[in-house]
């Protein structure tokens, strides 16, 4: 036997090792791409059929409807508007004895509206309501600075109305000036499931009688009459609380 067979056969073994580990380092490699890529996949796309450990869905906030405010739609159809109060002229005395004394002019008295008959009232005060008490549970931050009216509506069951069932108006003079504030069922939900709140100002203004809150259902029907109550100036009472329930029929 030759020296040149004896190298070959002693050289085999080698090559196969050599071409053995050259086979692995190719695989681990491939391996190593595979890996990148779907690391780069799930990265991009982490709701990907490849990530064994997705994130949850995340949950759609609700969307709650925009109320583009109609006043025309809203008054009941025997509304009339108020007729402004002329004041008193300012009399200067004069001494006429032959002169017949005349009268001043009355001011003219506001309105009130027609109560709704009984049949189209769908909705009363809850007991307690009104209520004056701190905002502070609501909105600890805000302290002094804030002032609104705010409650829930329940139906004859004692459950939460739907969102956006039930259209809740403010209205009256605040501080001498005209209010006309409109929320939802469901627009705070902060107050409950019903909610709705109705912001009067950054501060609290002491008033009796003169602000109102009424319902009216989604086509613009009262279905209660206006509900006159007070405000108040104190920190502690600057939210009113309202709270209504369906009548049983």
């Amino acid at each position: 036997m030759g020296s040149y067979e004896l190298e070959n056969r002693r050289s085999s073994p080698r090559r196969l090792l050599t071409a053995f580990w050259n086979l692995l380092t190719v695989l681990v490699l491939v391996m190593t791409c595979c890996v990148g890529l779907v690391t780069v996949v799930i990265y991009l796309d982490p709701y990907s059929s490849l990530n064994l450990f997705p994130p949850p869905t995340p949950i759609q906030a609700v969307q709650v409807p925009t109320l583009t405010p109609t006043p025309l739609q809203i008054l009941p159809p025997t509304w009339t508007p108020s007729p402004t109060i002329t004041p008193r002229p300012t009399l200067t005395p004069t001494f006429t004895p032959t002169s017949t004394p005349t009268e001043a002019p009355t001011a003219t008295e506001v309105p009130t509206p027609t109560p709704l008959p009984p049949e189209m009232v769908q909705y009363a005060l809850s007991p307690g309501s009104p209520k004056a008490m701190a905002s502070t549970a609501f909105y600890p931050d805000l302290g002094c600075k804030w002032a609104g009216v705010a409650g829930q509506i329940f139906d004859v069951n004692g459950e939460p109305v739907p969102p956006a069932s039930v259209l809740v108006v403010v209205g009256g003079t605040l501080n001498g000036e005209a209010v006309e504030l409109l929320s939802l069922s469901g627009a705070a939900p902060q107050y409950g499931l019903s909610g709705y709140e109705v912001v009067l100002g950054d501060v609290p203004i002491a008033s009796q009688g003169s602000l109102y809150i009424q319902l009216f259902d989604p086509q613009g029907q009262p279905i209660t009459n206006r509900i006159n109550f007070d405000t108040f100036g104190a920190c502690e009472q600057n939210l009113i609380l309202i709270n209504f329930n369906a009548i049983a029929r």
